[in-house]
């Protein structure tokens, strides 16, 4: 499920980033798709409690700043195919990886040994770095279950 929620989290910030306000995202597109409504949710939920809003739109706080990028090294292009390479592009591109979140997901993919990693399994490496930084109260990143929680 986290998966879905990081592509409806792509969806939201390419359609924000066409110059479409957060209002004007129909998200009668996305359960078109396939993604049910509690998916929907938890992905703009995210988005409230992880990006920065303002009149414009939503700025992530740790978004591509003009000038210097990260260049791969060659031990790491040889664990990502092409295409999860570019992934992590658009993904950093869209301002959902900062710095931080880029280098623990490469480094979670050297940790796990894979060779040429393709985008869905990159995306659920993805999934789990953004999931565990989700919120800033008193729940977030925590390790234990209340009554109320559902394990997907």
């Amino acid at each position: 499920m986290k998966e879905r929620i990081v592509e409806i989290l792509m969806y939201i910030m390419s359609e924000i980033q066409s110059e479409n306000g957060i209002a004007d995202i129909d998200v009668g597109d996305l359960r078109n798709k396939g993604y049910t409504q509690s998916e929907i949710s938890a992905a703009f939920s995210w988005l409230y409690d992880n990006m920065k809003l303002n009149e414009v739109g939503i700025t992530h706080q740790g978004a591509p700043a003009d000038g210097s990028r990260r260049v791969l090294h060659e031990v790491e292009k040889q664990m990502l195919s092409t295409e999860a390479q570019g992934y992590l592009i658009q993904l950093r591109e869209l301002g959902l990886l900062d710095d931080r979140d880029l280098e623990l997901v490469i480094e979670r993919v050297i940790m796990s040994g894979f060779e040429k990693l393709a985008p869905s399994e990159l995306q659920e490496i993805v999934a789990s770095v953004l999931m565990a930084k989700s919120g800033n109260g008193p729940e977030a990143n925590r390790s234990v279950l209340y009554n109320r929680d559902t394990i997907h």
